[in-house]
């Protein structure tokens, strides 16, 4: 502490923050006198986007002025605009505090979205948590083409289980969808805004990930309509939201055996163990592996989703997958072997990559 003392008192205290940080040559946390001395000079928002883009670029953070702009606007509570807007304003001691304790997690390629524990995706905020995987804006594609499908299909008579109770009474235009690898809920929860008059059965592997999504569904009050199960792909063991008075009942196959689907849906892991090894820092490091990984080639969930999911359709429903790169014509190989479906078409993600596959269950 002493020699920080004396490198801080030799670069001078009132020569500005652009003398100041040239003395930081050693690991983070960032010692607190020095946080205290920038804080005093109540540096103004532009000030502080100005040193904090640096900053994070000197650890190689990607894109380090967005990033900037995105946690300086969290740890502030207001819209990234806003930061333009009153550039001029200066921080309190306790708001830069927490930037720098942001920035201080970021340089170690903690995600931004973990860090400020949330993600917008189809335009709402979700909560993320380590447990879950950070929603990603291609896979609104896969949303748009559920939507647009599901809005387009005639209504079908879907289970003969009358033992079966849904929170909300059933009308010839209800939905039923089947979202597997539901993790944070983003799909399940934007189709259920999307879809006022759809049923929902959402499956996850981790139950950590389902309270996520549980909370998510309650926020956008939707958890009435979205049932979560644990377990794995279509054998899920026991619900984490049971419609049974929230009892957990420990059955193989809770449900689903019962129900024929208009739609399944699925952003599954795809990432094969190869590519696993070359992933940025901010997702092997931190993401959940489980959410990942797909195996050894990265299709290991596609053979066994495109296998079983005929026997959970209706005649003429519907399977959309999230496909990664290069991956489309060993998946569309896949459904093609199968026979059960017809109709196959592949979506492009804005960058041109094939990104979205749907296909019809004949019948």
């Amino acid at each position: 502490m002493r020699g920080w003392g004396r490198r801080f008192t030799k670069t001078g205290r009132g020569k500005g923050i652009e003398n100041l940080i040239p003395v930081f040559t050693i690991p983070l946390p960032l010692p607190a006198f020095i946080m205290i001395a920038i804080a005093e000079k109540n540096l103004t928002i532009k000030e502080t986007l100005s040193w904090a883009k640096d900053y994070l670029a000197r650890y190689d953070v990607p894109d380090a002025k967005t990033e900037a702009e995105y946690l300086l606007a969290h740890a502030l509570d207001c819209k990234g605009s806003g930061l333009y807007l009153n550039h001029d304003k200066s921080l309190t001691i306790d708001e830069f505090q927490r930037f720098m304790d942001w920035l201080n997690r970021r340089v170690t390629r903690e995600p931004s979205q973990y860090i400020t524990g949330e993600q917008e995706f189809w335009g709402l905020a979700f909560k993320v948590t380590k447990d879950v995987l950070i929603p990603r804006p291609e896979t609104e594609i896969l949303v748009e083409e559920a939507v647009k499908t599901v809005r387009s299909q005639k209504s079908e008579v879907r289970s003969q289980n009358t033992k079966i109770h849904y929170s909300e009474p059933r009308t010839p235009n209800s939905k039923l969808i089947l979202d597997l690898c539901t993790g944070s809920g983003c799909i399940a929860i934007s189709l259920a805004q999307e879809i006022p008059d759809s049923k929902i059965y959402a499956v996850d592997i981790s139950e950590r990930a389902l309270d996520v999504a549980k909370e998510n569904a309650e926020r956008y009050g939707v958890a009435d309509r979205i049932t979560f199960l644990q377990g794995d792909l279509f054998e899920p063991s026991h619900p984490s939201l049971s419609p049974f008075k929230g009892k957990r009942i420990k059955v193989r196959g809770y449900l689903l055996g019962k129900l024929k689907f208009d739609l399944i849906i699925s952003n599954p892991p795809y990432i094969s163990k190869k590519m696993m090894k070359e992933l940025q820092p901010e997702v092997k490091d931190y993401e959940p592996v489980t959410a990942l990984c797909g195996g050894e080639d990265g299709l290991d969930f596609y053979r066994r989703i495109i296998s079983e999911a005929s026997a959970y359709l209706i005649a003429g429903g519907c399977l959309i997958l999230e496909m990664g790169y290069g991956q489309a014509e060993e998946i569309k190989k896949l459904i093609e072997q199968n026979n059960a479906f017809e109709h196959i078409d592949i979506k492009k993600d804005f960058a041109g990559i094939d990104r979205v596959i749907k296909a019809r269950r004949k019948g």
